[in-house]
């Protein structure tokens, strides 16, 4: 009998992967809330930082910073129990793959952003479908 095939060796896995999953979608929340308290504080610095062309007017970077804000909100019961609360991590890798494509197809200036959310989508993505997997061969 080999060692995957013992009851202790998924149940580690399985913590092992969700501390992972976790840590990673906790990192996504806190960077991406900061970024909308920068972006509602101060929308110009922001675009600059992230090479975009000056927003004009500047509400409309402070809406779409506020409504990241929330976004991050709404996954937090993710965050605290992804074997239950499954929608809020689905939802959360749909949105950054979503957005990926807006900003693509908003053009070249918009190419940070989509880096950014494409990458943390497939992170996400990869690191949520371990832990499901790790869960569904603990508990089968």
């Amino acid at each position: 009998m080999s060692e995957a095939q013992t009851l202790s060796f998924p149940k580690a896995a399985a913590a092992s992967r969700l501390r992972t999953y976790r840590l990673l979608f906790t990192i996504s929340i806190v960077i991406e809330a900061a970024i909308g308290l920068y972006g509602i504080a101060c929308p110009v610095s922001l675009a600059r930082l992230l090479l975009l062309p000056d927003p004009y007017p500047e509400a409309w970077a402070r809406i779409w910073a506020a409504t990241l804000i929330g976004l991050q909100i709404v996954y937090v019961p993710g965050v605290r129990n992804p074997l239950f609360y499954r929608w809020p991590n689905w939802a959360s890798i749909a949105m950054k793959l979503f957005m990926a494509v807006v900003f693509l197809c908003a053009g070249a200036h918009f190419l940070v952003p989509a880096a950014w959310s494409l990458l943390w989508a497939v992170v996400l993505f990869v690191a949520y479908y371990r832990l499901l997997m790790a869960d569904l061969a603990c508990n089968p």
